[in-house]
C-alpha cells in the first residue's frame, strides 16, 4: 500500500471495534477495543484514521451516514468497508413469537447488493479508493445461543421450527449476503479483502456471541488487510 495520510472506515460494529464479553452469572455486556481493526491498520500505515463504523448498521444506513460525513472525508486515499452482517440478520423475537409468520432480513437481498453497489461507486466517485472486506465467519451455535438466551423454552422452540430445526440454516443465511458481498466487489471492480477464507472456521478468533470478532480476531483481520492491499 502507498504512502497515505488518512484512512476512512465505514461499516457496523466489525469496523467499529464491538467486543462481547460473556460472564459468569450468564450475563454479558458490550464494550468497544481500544485498537480495532481500523486502528490497527492506521498504525501500521503511520496516518490518521476516520471511523465511522456504527453498531447495528446496515447498507442502507451507511449510505447515510456517508452522505453525512462526506467532509470529513477529505484527504483520504482507501475506504475500508464492511456490511453484510446486519443486513442479514432477522427479527428473531418476531420469529420466537410468530413462527408462521412471514419474515425477511433487515435488508433484502436484492436490495442490499444494489445499496451496497452504489454506495462504493459514490466513495470511487469522490476520488477514493474502496477496499470491501468479506464476511469474517460466525458461529451459529454460539450466536443461537446468544440471542434466544432471554427466550423461554416455546420462543426457542419456534425459533428452530421457523429454522427448520437447523441451527446451522443461520449460517447459510449469512453465507449468502457473504457472497453478495463478493459479487458486488467483482462487479464495482473493487478490491476484496477475503477475511472469511483466511479466518477459516473462526470460532478462536470470535466473542461468546459467535458473530463479532475478539481481539485476537480484531488483530488478524487487520494483518489480511494489510498484507493483502
Amino acid at each position: 500500500m502507498d504512502l497515505i495520510m488518512k484512512l476512512a472506515a465505514l461499516g457496523d460494529s466489525i469496523i467499529k471495534g464491538v467486543l462481547f464479553t460473556q460472564e459468569e452469572n450468564g450475563h454479558g455486556h458490550y464494550s468497544l477495543s481500544d485498537h480495532n481493526i481500523a486502528d490497527r491498520v492506521a498504525d501500521s500505515l503511520h496516518c490518521e484514521v476516520v471511523n465511522l463504523g456504527k453498531m447495528g448498521c446496515t447498507i442502507e444506513a451507511g449510505e447515510r451516514i456517508l452522505e453525512r460525513h462526506m467532509n470529513s472525508l477529505d484527504g483520504t486515499k482507501y475506504v475500508l468497508m464492511c456490511y453484510g452482517g446486519n443486513d442479514s440478520d432477522y427479527d428473531w423475537k418476531a420469529i420466537a413469537n410468530y413462527p408462521d409468520g412471514e419474515h425477511h432480513p433487515k435488508t433484502p437481498l436484492h436490495i442490499f447488493e444494489k445499496t451496497y453497489a452504489r454506495v462504493i461507486n459514490k466513495v470511487r466517485e469522490m476520488g477514493y479508493t474502496p477496499l470491501i472486506m468479506s464476511l469474517p465467519p460466525m458461529d451459529a451455535q454460539r450466536y443461537f445461543d446468544f440471542f434466544t438466551s432471554t427466550f423461554t423454552k416455546e420462543q426457542k422452540a419456534n425459533v428452530m421450527k421457523w429454522l427448520k430445526g437447523s441451527i446451522e440454516t443461520i449460517w447459510a443465511g449469512h453465507e449468502l449476503y457473504n457472497n453478495a458481498v463478493k459479487r458486488v466487489a467483482d462487479a464495482t471492480n473493487s478490491m476484496l479483502v477475503d477475511i472469511t477464507t483466511t479466518l477459516g472456521n473462526g470460532k478462536s478468533y470470535l466473542c461468546a456471541d459467535g458473530i463479532h470478532p475478539n481481539l485476537a480476531g480484531q488483530s488478524k483481520i487487520a494483518s489480511i488487510i494489510l498484507r493483502n492491499t
